[in-house]
């Protein structure tokens, strides 16, 4: 069966980079990556304006029902499809994602452990650890490249949802990691970390 290491952090805390930058050969194994934003809830049913106004750093954001399903479907060795999210729209895409079982299963979000029944599945955790500021800054300059948004917006969906979302939901979770590493540390070093801990739990 799978081993399920959840990564979790800050939005811009460097997870997705983290993940990215493990390939399957460094490990020795086989990894698939499961992202928990690709399953905000479908809200094409609500006007742009409605859905600009969610709340997407709460869990109730997440369809955590499918995710649960699907996280299932991998550790019992089935293919599964994942969906995937348009930012630029709050919407769900009408692309899907053919992800296969692996020896390790990435699951990687800000939320990743928020929901108790995805905690269940979860057999690790990967917790990164960065300052919130240096977090702003980066999500302030992905923002504007990969989803068109002003860094006044940024600075408003941060102060009134994320920062607080993040030390109810995320920030408690620093303390129970398995493994916690700094993200404004080069990720090469931090890579290297990662992947020597990851190898150890085969």
């Amino acid at each position: 069966m799978s081993i399920v290491v959840a990564i979790l952090g800050a939005s811009g805390s460097g997870k997705s980079h983290l993940v990215a930058s493990l390939a399957p050969e460094m490990l020795g194994v086989t990894v698939s990556v499961v992202r928990v934003d690709d399953y905000y809830r479908d809200l094409t049913n609500l006007s742009f304006e409605d859905r600009d106004a969610i709340n997407f750093d709460h869990p109730d954001a997440i369809e955590f029902e499918r995710l649960v399903n699907d996280l299932a479907s991998l550790r019992s060795g089935e293919e599964v499809k994942t969906p995937v999210y348009d930012f630029t729209q709050h919407t769900r895409s009408a692309l899907s994602l053919s992800v296969p079982p692996a020896d390790i299963i990435l699951l990687e979000g800000v939320l990743a452990m928020s929901n108790p029944a995805i905690r269940a599945l979860v057999d690790n955790t990967i917790f990164v650890d960065t300052p919130l500021e240096l977090c702003l800054a980066r999500r302030i300059d992905r923002d504007a490249i990969q989803r068109g948004r002003s860094e006044a917006s940024v600075r408003d969906f941060w102060e009134s949802r994320a920062e607080p979302m993040f030390a109810q939901f995320v920030a408690p979770w620093l303390s129970k990691a398995d493994l916690v590493i700094d993200g404004s540390e080069a990720i090469d070093e931090e890579v290297s970390r990662v992947g020597d801990w990851l190898k150890a739990l085969i």
